[in-house]
């Protein structure tokens, strides 16, 4: 994608989308002073927060789930923890837009491990921060940052100083990349995770003894041996 076409179909929206949320976000703040829990009519608005496009700024303000219309003419501002529940809940719902993706790719490192263990195992999680671990293609890397901003996903691509929070996919840059389909997940081999755990065995020794078990892989007596 060209410079000036990138700026045309993804900069510019992206910068007016942000412009416009970041003022209604304000404006939200003081619709739920002014009106809290009360039903209200346009009339109510205007008398309010003068404006000569009244119509339109209640229209973008429900589009942005800021608002809400309860009957016809009547309208009630959507109360702070349900549009903090509904931030989270759209946050989490973006687990599966990876199906939708054209490009390779394989849950990797924790993420894959939780595959790989049935959830059993799941780890690298705070109560603010779900990674979702995939290994991609380093030529895919464009491609998958216009895939996320385009889905409205939060990503970051691995060693990139970026503060973490909601669900995030977190990219792995690969030359090539083995794929496994396990129960519809696309997935490293068990050989590659096995490996991880064994890298970082004070963190995921759970989990390799219970594939040990899973699959009679034999390999804790002997890599206990090896390590000590």
């Amino acid at each position: 994608m060209k410079i000036c076409e990138f700026y045309r179909k993804i900069l510019i929206p992206l910068i007016t989308i942000m412009v416009i949320m970041n003022r209604y976000t304000k404006m939200y703040g003081w619709l739920y002073t002014s009106f809290e829990n009360k039903t209200f009519t346009i009339d109510d608005f205007r008398m309010i927060f003068p404006s000569s496009q009244a119509t339109k700024v209640i229209h973008d303000l429900i589009k942005l789930d800021f608002m809400k219309r309860v009957k016809r003419g009547r309208y009630k501002v959507v109360q702070p923890s349900d549009f903090i529940k509904k931030i989270v809940k759209e946050s989490l719902e973006k687990e599966g837009i990876l199906k939708n993706s054209n490009k390779k790719y394989a849950f990797t490192d924790s993420t894959a491990v939780s595959i790989w263990t049935n959830g059993y195992y799941w780890t690298d999680f705070t109560r603010g921060f779900k990674p979702i671990h995939i290994a991609v293609l380093k030529k895919d890397i464009r491609y998958w940052a216009n895939f996320f901003r385009e889905n409205d996903a939060e990503y970051v691509i691995e060693g990139e100083n970026k503060t973490l929070f909601g669900l995030t996919f977190i990219l792995h840059p690969k030359e090539k990349i083995m794929v496994e389909n396990k129960e519809g997940n696309l997935v490293l081999p068990l050989k590659n995770i096995i490996d991880f755990c064994q890298k970082n065995i004070y963190l995921y020794k759970p989990a390799l003894e219970y594939l040990d078990k899973k699959y009679n892989l034999n390999i804790i007596d002997n890599y206990e041996q090896v390590a000590s």
